[in-house]
């Protein structure tokens, strides 16, 4: 078997450093339609983990859903009814795994800047699910 010189392996991996994990990013997203007929950007789906002081607490796992609204200006009243339609998009799973919790997040844009809604939908006893939904602001780092 030949054998490869180290320096081989130390230029690929620079190259492949340089090439393949620089630049700009490029944010991704899943186009939706809604039954109203609007189209939302889904940006990000995870099944969140139920943790609080690294102690794991699985009642308290959820779906967190983050999408771009059709329409940020609407009055809040719209804004919520997308939600909820957004919501039936991931209620289905959640039910089936038993979840109490999820969560929305919808952000004016795909530039996750600013304010943006935030909503808790909580599973009560009888099955049905309430919202409760806060503003919040994405803080900048740089």
């Amino acid at each position: 078997m030949k054998s490869v010189p180290c320096g081989a392996f130390v230029v690929t991996f620079i190259l492949a450093l340089t090439f393949g994990c620089g630049g700009t990013s490029r944010l991704i997203w899943h186009d939706q339609k809604l039954p109203s007929g609007r189209t939302v950007k889904v940006t990000s789906f995870n099944l969140a983990w139920g943790i609080e002081h690294d102690e794991r607490d699985a009642a308290k796992d959820c779906f967190a859903l983050e999408y771009v609204s059709s329409n940020p200006q609407a009055q809040l009243q719209g804004r919520e009814a997308e939600a909820m339609e957004v919501f039936e998009l991931i209620r289905p799973a959640a039910e089936l795994w038993g979840m109490r919790t999820a969560t929305l997040a919808a952000f004016p844009t795909l530039e996750r800047k600013g304010r943006y809604g935030f909503y808790v939908l909580e599973r009560q006893s009888d099955g049905r699910w309430h919202a409760a939904y806060t503003e919040r602001k994405v803080f900048a780092t740089d």
